[in-house]
């Protein structure tokens, strides 16, 4: 009986549905900002925990893993609430794709839950006890780091299902209780190797501003270069990931991005790297790098925002013949969005300032 409820949801995702509460194109604009921000703080987090297990020196061991693990509970809770925005305007607008693909992914939505609680204890324990060893440490950052690879790789799984509104009843049929996964599993896994190494690179950059303003670990050209490298190897390697994924799609797919606003997006993100590849690389060389890595960091930011926005181009070539957000209803509530943005806004200025107290306190006391 529950199949038959249910299918004509997951078969009807064209159908009718309720007005937005504002335009089309703000509500997307939006969307870019709010994901880019909780994209950078996802990845100084994930590309942070990765970089510390990868490296196994002397230096990242005694300096590096106890400095960094300092700031991991409070990414995390960044991460977490500068991703609510982003996912509310998905919701809003891709709902429909969004919660059928969710629904035919039960169980794995479900999951996440307990995982990021967990997770987020495990970080609490590495961060806040003062007579663990690091090998300990290092388990727990293990044992984080594969409630990391969970959470994103379940996240970027659904995220594609709800693009293929097409094979969403084979898979309810197969399993109505909601444990499918994305059968394009090469799809898949490319596009989320291409996120994780990117969050490499984001984890590079914040270890050479580490490296340029932490009390412990001002001028230490071991962690400066270490994090230039994480950063290069990082967009070196997202950018072959992030083509192979390209190529893993069918033609007619490919075409019709190509002919989008999409290719622009990703071409100008593309070569933002590249400008900030040779930017970082000429930092290492000089005794005050300072405006040379922040000018990388702002445009690693810039690409970030290029992807999103070209990520969202191919999200709309998927869904072409099955749904066109543009032509959804409107009934603008304009009092209630000048309320979110003045409280977004708020938000922001007190993350920056807490984030700022915080930053001041742990370079003071080490």
């Amino acid at each position: 009986m529950n199949g038959f409820v249910i299918f004509p949801i997951l078969a009807t995702a064209g159908g009718p549905s309720m007005a937005i509460p504002g335009p089309y194109w703000l509500f997307t604009v939006l969307h870019w900002l709010t994901f880019s921000l909780h994209l950078i703080a996802m990845n100084i987090l994930f590309g942070g925990v990765l970089l510390l297990l990868m490296f196994r020196s002397k230096t990242v061991r005694e300096q590096l893993l106890p400095a960094m693990t300092k700031f991991f509970p409070t990414v995390m809770a960044t991460t977490i609430t500068l991703g609510v925005a982003p996912l509310l305007f998905l919701q809003v607008i891709y709902g429909r794709v969004f919660y059928a693909a969710s629904i035919i992914s039960g169980w794995n939505w479900f999951v996440l839950i307990p995982v990021v609680i967990v997770v987020y204890y495990l970080l609490y324990m590495v961060s806040m006890s003062k007579s663990m060893s690091t090998a300990t440490s290092v388990k727990l950052l293990i044992l984080a780091a594969i409630g990391f690879v969970y959470i994103s790789f379940t996240f970027t799984m659904i995220s594609d299902l709800a693009e293929k509104p097409e094979i969403w009843a084979g898979l309810y049929q197969s399993s109505p209780a909601g444990a499918s996964f994305n059968p394009e599993f090469g799809e898949t896994i490319f596009r989320w190797l291409h996120t994780i190494v990117g969050a490499l690179a984001v984890a590079g950059i914040f270890t050479q501003l580490l490296s340029l303003y932490h009390s412990k670990l001002k001028g230490n050209d071991e962690i400066m270069k270490l994090g230039g490298r994480m950063f290069m190897h990082g967009v070196i390697i997202g950018s072959v990931f992030g083509l192979i994924y390209l190529f893993t799609l069918e033609t007619a797919i490919i075409k019709n991005f190509l002919a989008s606003p999409g290719l622009h997006a990703l071409i100008t993100g593309i070569v933002l790297n590249i400008v900030a590849l040779i930017l970082n690389f000429r930092a290492a060389k000089i005794e005050q790098p300072h405006m040379k890595i922040w000018t990388s960091a702002v445009m690693v930011f810039a690409g970030v925002f290029c992807m999103v926005v070209a990520r969202h181009s191919l999200r709309l070539v998927f869904l072409k013949g099955h749904f066109d957000p543009s032509k959804l209803p409107t009934d603008p509530q304009w009092s209630i969005f000048a309320l979110f943005l003045l409280l977004f806004t708020a938000g922001l200025v007190a993350l920056y300032w807490m984030l700022r107290k915080f930053y001041m306190a742990r370079s003071q006391t080490g």
